[in-house]
């Protein structure tokens, strides 16, 4: 089946992201790399009359996009299948995409099991069944006129609001009541306490006034000892610490990274919980456990100040990893043959796959010697290693022979 993939420009790295995935299921992929340039609209016709289907990243960016919504009523016009694909939460789309299914690609409370794998998954299924169709797109149905249209678009856009006025304050009567459950269990533990520090007490005075009869000089370390007792009985409740709150352990080997648009770092895993610091873009964040609330990983981090917060998944990412896996299967290269990187580039990858994290990206005729090989699918995986000795896997037809004769390994 063929795809082509219409996104804006500022979310080319999603894009990027979703045609590694539907190559790796199979699927031939396009999409237009030099878009707003000369002659768009002839290449987006061609591309899309050549689609079965169309996948369109829907974000706030492509939804004010001239070229986007062209692209869509394109792919209307000509009676081909449109799939919306939502990287974001999204406030409010135009009339000619409220009507349109739509396939989350993040956690959205308000939809069972959504999140990036859930995505993947109806995406996959959305494309491999040739009758899915579009919502209020059925065949022999009447279409609808455009004050319907804007009706419904403003019902689904104040739906919204109140779903995630009603989140809110879900959020905040969770936030009271597990304070008040952390200070009943603080509570507890002191008054269990209470007892065993009263009987001390009492004994001490005891003990000091019978000193006293036999030994009056006894009398000043008695009112010592009795006004340390009285301190420890009067002592004050010990203030919330994120650390009172349940989190299980956890202590990944990278670091956690805010996000382009930083990370609110919060005393408590909700969003209504105390502000401790706006993360600017990039901060690493040292990771020490992890608590799933109404269905998103809250990560508990350590500042670099000391103090402790949680920060939520949708925030934040991995820092990506600078060595390989260890994969089975690899002939080795042996010795090994210089290889260089192709007129665009080279991606250099933890394991040997298009969808797999990217150790670095290397210029053009960039060197590196081959150590291995293995076939998997249409393409022959180079496993690679760098001049400053890291390794990594490549595809081979992004490499080249350093003879700049054909690759033959």
């Amino acid at each position: 089946m063929n795809v082509f993939v219409s996104h804006a420009r500022a979310d080319g790295a999603f894009a990027d992201q979703l045609c590694a995935f539907l190559d790796d299921e199979g699927f031939r992929v396009v999409l237009d790399r030099q878009a707003g340039s000369e002659g768009w609209q002839r290449r987006h016709a061609k591309m899309i009359s050549d689609a079965d289907c169309v996948v369109f990243v829907l974000t706030l960016t492509s939804a004010d996009s001239a070229t986007c919504s062209w692209d869509v009523g394109e792919a209307l016009r000509t009676g081909k299948r449109v799939v919306l694909v939502l990287p974001a939460p999204l406030a409010g789309v135009s009339i000619e995409l409220a009507s349109l299914n739509s396939i989350y690609f993040y956690s959205d409370p308000s939809v069972p099991n959504s999140g990036f794998f859930d995505g993947q998954r109806r995406l996959r299924a959305a494309l491999r069944d040739p009758h899915e169709a579009l919502r209020g797109q059925s065949h022999g149905s009447p279409r609808k006129g455009p004050s319907q249209e804007r009706q419904e678009a403003r019902a689904m856009v104040a739906a919204r609001l109140n779903d995630e006025k009603a989140r809110r304050r879900a959020e905040q009567r969770e936030l009271k009541h597990q304070r008040k459950l952390a200070q009943a269990t603080q509570g507890a533990r002191r008054r269990g306490s209470f007892p065993s520090l009263r009987v001390t007490f009492l004994g001490l005075v005891a003990t000091a006034v019978i000193g006293v009869v036999i030994k009056p000089d006894i009398l000043d370390a008695a009112r010592g000892v009795i006004g340390t007792a009285t301190a420890a009985l009067a002592a004050p409740e010990e203030p919330y610490s994120p650390m009172s709150v349940p989190a299980e352990d956890f202590a990944p080997d990278r670091a956690l990274l805010a996000g382009r648009a930083g990370a609110n770092v919060r005393n408590y895993p909700l969003t209504s919980g105390e502000l401790v610091v706006e993360a600017p873009p990039g901060t690493r964040l040292r990771v020490t456990g992890r608590a799933n609330v109404q269905g998103q990983w809250w990560f508990r981090v350590v500042l670099e100040d000391g103090r402790i917060g949680f920060v939520r998944e949708d925030v934040v990412s991995w820092e990506r990893s600078t060595t390989a896996v260890q994969v089975a299967g690899f002939a080795a290269i042996s010795p090994a043959v210089e290889v260089m990187a192709g007129r665009a580039g080279a991606k250099v990858r933890v394991r040997p796959s298009r969808s797999a994290e990217v150790i670095v990206r290397v210029p053009a005729n960039a060197a590196m010697n081959a150590t291995g090989k293995a076939r998997l699918g249409q393409h022959w995986w180079i496993r690679v290693t760098l001049a400053d000795g890291r390794t990594g896997f490549v595809r081979d037809d992004v490499l080249a022979a350093a003879s700049r004769q054909a690759l033959d390994l």
